[in-house]
């Protein structure tokens, strides 16, 4: 398995692959056109986000973005997955026990890879914990402009 990078001209994949995540019970948001774009654009021209296509014997599994960011809390480099997802013809297979640490490898100076799990996915949580991910305690607040 290997992770492909975003190219210009996969934005129509990466928006029909977002769509279904984003319906999903592994998430809370819903599927938004406007933003899958503008998470495209970002990703293609700069360097604080990415994105990637999970890929098997030249087939595309799901897809995976990250940000990353200075964090005060641990002092260095904070890499947050945003979106792990496999299409569902391919779950159980260990396409995510194969991506996340092939994604640790591509950032040796990340101090902490930080996710959300919404409390519905077991799969997922179960995934993490295995890979040594923990719980952080904290609860989510957001303010939207």
């Amino acid at each position: 398995m290997e992770l492909r990078s975003f190219t210009d001209s996969d934005l129509p994949l990466y928006a029909e692959l977002a769509t279904k995540f984003l319906t999903s019970p592994a998430c809370f948001g819903e599927p938004d056109f406007e933003l899958f774009t503008r998470n495209f654009k970002h990703i293609i021209k700069e360097n604080d986000c990415f994105g990637w296509f999970l890929v098997e014997d030249g087939k595309v599994w799901g897809y995976l973005l990250s940000s990353i960011m200075f964090s005060t809390e641990v002092g260095g480099l904070q890499l947050w997955v945003e979106e792990l997802s496999v299409e569902d013809a391919y779950r159980g297979q260990g396409l995510g026990t194969e991506a996340l640490p092939i994604l640790m490898d591509a950032f040796p100076d990340v101090v902490r890879f930080r996710l959300e799990v919404t409390p519905s996915n077991k799969g997922a949580k179960k995934l993490y914990e295995r890979l040594g991910f923990e719980f952080l305690g904290y609860e989510q607040m957001i303010l939207d402009r």
